[in-house]
């Protein structure tokens, strides 16, 4: 026990803390998920960094910290009174079949890449992690509620594979708080888009 204490990064629990309130925050449509997002996600840049997972680094600075500023911006400016009022949306069925064709091919380009050019220890589900990442960011821009479905599967990849496979134990735990996090996200958003309503 104390040898596993010893590993864990404060880097790593500041990151997770940050995260977990920004996903709180996102179960509620609050636009403050924001900020915490940004604390998180470069915080997270590091811890993976450290732990060869360059594809995940990657997708945090390049990807997720602009996504952050992207969002909160189309939040708060593309409602119809421009007041953080956008009402949540969602995908047709063709749409959810080309983001879901568009994260199959996304994932195998990453893991060939991975694979062949860094010593990244596990390059697929590094790849796929990030892709499918990258489309539920994009739809949680956009506020649709098929940001849900892609962070599930995600959390459930992190939580039950990734994370302990590179002793990172404090994200597997936060991922399994994540996972049930979006599962409320998910039915809070589906009735808010019922309701043609921009917050939970």
């Amino acid at each position: 026990m104390n040898d596993l204490l010893k590993q864990l990064s404060p880097v790593e629990w500041v990151a997770a803390v940050a995260t977990l309130i920004n996903v709180w925050l996102t179960v509620r449509a609050d636009i403050r998920n924001y900020v915490f997002g940004i604390v998180g996600v470069v915080l997270y840049a590091w811890v993976f960094w450290t732990q060869s997972l360059y594809a995940n680094a990657g997708l945090q600075v390049l990807y997720y910290l602009p996504m952050q500023f992207i969002g909160w911006w189309v939040w708060l400016r593309t409602g119809p009174k421009r007041e953080d009022d956008l009402p949540v949306g969602r995908l047709s069925t063709r749409a959810n079949l080309g983001w879901a064709v568009a994260t199959v091919l996304g994932t195998v380009a990453v893991g060939l890449l991975m694979d062949r050019t860094t010593d990244n220890p596990q390059p697929y589900v590094d790849g796929f992690t990030t892709v499918a990442s990258v489309v539920g960011q994009y739809m949680l821009a956009r506020k649709w509620l098929e940001n849900w479905w892609y962070w599930i599967v995600v959390d459930v990849v992190y939580a039950g594979y990734l994370f302990p496979k590179m002793g990172l134990w404090v994200s597997a735990g936060l991922y399994v708080i994540l996972l049930v996090l979006c599962i409320v996200g998910l039915r809070g958003w589906l009735e808010a888009n019922r309701k043609g309503a921009a917050h939970v």
